[in-house]
């Protein structure tokens, strides 16, 4: 076996246990709130139950893969990457999901939300600590707060306000004109209300997409920071991860839902990703170049950990 092909080979069953990690540790979070009484709504949206854990655990394995190529080029400290790992799980598959889904369907209208997104605050810690640690960086050159005032430094403060406003719009543009395209296919299905679905007004969407913006915004701004490669690579990264957290996943699990509603919804939400996080990339992340010099000299020191 080639060199590249050992090392493919071991980002492969890396990935897939930091996928594990997080299955046992949702498996083991939710018995812990049903000893402790705490309301878990379930969310099989009258499909099979046994289907949709199979489902669970056939696919939270990918979660560590689509992970795999943001971890591995996110510098800083394992700690550092951890938390940020960590805190785009949770607000992707926790806060995100939980506010998208308190729009657009029926089942949380009697409570269980708050408890649905600390559903998944230990499992994401647990995974993103994991895949830091198993994908071991180089040493930082320069400390964490040297890099982050480097990069702010790179941009007058007028200039970094416009960007993160166009920043924020640039998701909802993208939610709204791929969303167009697919509605043809998906309105139907909620103007029909099938499966607890419900199609909210413009007005009650808006103020709701636009805080989601702002908190991926906040989840994705360590990579951008910290990230050692190209652009396109971060492109590419960013989005594949974006992509999985904030709908393939989901599209993969809900076989109740109509298979057109889950192809056109998965499709939409990836082309939303890329086209976010390319939209990120090229407003905030400035060009080597922008970048003020920084050298280890002027730095804190920073010891393996």
């Amino acid at each position: 076996m080639s060199q590249s092909q050992s090392s493919f080979l071991g980002l492969l069953v890396k990935g897939i246990l930091a996928g594990i990690v997080y299955l046992l540790g949702a498996m083991l979070t939710g018995m812990l709130f049903a000893a402790l009484h705490i309301r878990i709504v379930s969310l099989d949206l009258g499909g099979n139950p046994r289907i949709g854990f199979l489902m669970f655990l056939l696919v939270t394995p990918l979660l560590g893969l689509a992970l795999v190529p943001l971890a591995r080029h996110t510098g800083g400290s394992r700690l550092l990457r951890g938390l940020a790992l960590f805190f785009l799980m949770f607000i992707s598959l926790g806060v995100n999901t939980i506010l998208e889904m308190r729009i657009f369907l029926t089942i949380y209208a009697h409570g269980g939300a708050l408890a649905a997104i600390f559903l998944v605050l230990p499992p994401a810690l647990l995974t993103g600590l994991t895949l830091s640690f198993l994908l071991a960086q180089e040493p930082p050159e320069i400390s964490p707060s040297e890099k982050i005032r480097a990069f702010f430094a790179a941009r007058s403060p007028f200039s970094w306000a416009g960007r993160f406003v166009l920043a924020i719009l640039a998701f909802a543009v993208a939610y709204f004109v791929f969303g167009s395209i697919i509605a043809p296919f998906v309105v139907p299905f909620y103007r029909a209300h099938v499966l607890a679905l419900t199609l909210p007004p413009v007005s009650a969407i808006l103020p709701v997409l636009f805080v989601r913006s702002a908190l991926f915004l906040v989840a994705c701004l360590p990579f951008l920071i910290f990230w050692t490669r190209s652009r396109l690579s971060l492109i590419l990264s960013l989005g594949l991860a974006h992509w999985f957290l904030n709908g393939l996943m989901g599209m993969l699990m809900v076989f109740a839902w109509p298979t057109v509603m889950r192809i056109a919804h998965g499709l939409e939400t990836g082309a939303d990703s890329f086209v976010y996080a390319a939209a990120l990339v090229f407003l905030l992340m400035p060009r080597q170049r922008e970048l003020p010099v920084t050298t280890a000299a002027h730095a804190a020191p920073v010891f393996p950990s």
